[in-house]
């Protein structure tokens, strides 16, 4: 019974992000993965710096503070490589190559999805194959 509810689940998951690739455009499905990665990056360093203020370790809090201050400069120039990136995916000619391999690049996602579920729910013990 697991099994076919995690089967069906993999099965929306690769549609929802294969579509949501094929609308989007390889060009912005890296800037959103980007983007994610450093949101990610920034709430963990963030609690890091919370942590370490409490615990009064100033060269943490330090490291912290000059590592959000790096993470906000590398994401202010990866917004500047990307914007004349996404306006040449808005040409015809590439635009329907970069819808297609948009759903490529979610289709990858969704199978890197798929891999750490799987991974997570086996490593607390539920076997879904």
């Amino acid at each position: 019974m697991f099994t076919f509810a995690f089967a069906a689940v993999v099965l929306l998951l690769f549609i929802w992000r294969i579509r949501g690739g094929y609308a989007c455009g390889l060009m912005q499905e890296v800037v959103n993965l980007l983007s994610g990665v450093i949101s990610l990056a920034c709430v963990a360093l963030v609690f890091l710096a919370v942590t370490s203020a409490m615990n009064k370790s100033t060269h943490i809090l330090a490291a912290c503070i000059i590592a959000l201050i790096f993470l906000g400069i590398f994401f202010k120039l990866c917004r500047l490589i990307f914007t004349p990136l996404l306006a040449v995916g808005s040409i015809t000619i590439v635009s329907g190559i970069n819808k297609l391999l948009g759903a490529v690049m979610g289709a990858a996602e969704a199978c890197l999805l798929t891999y750490f579920s799987y991974k997570a729910l086996a490593h607390f013990g539920i076997y879904v194959f």
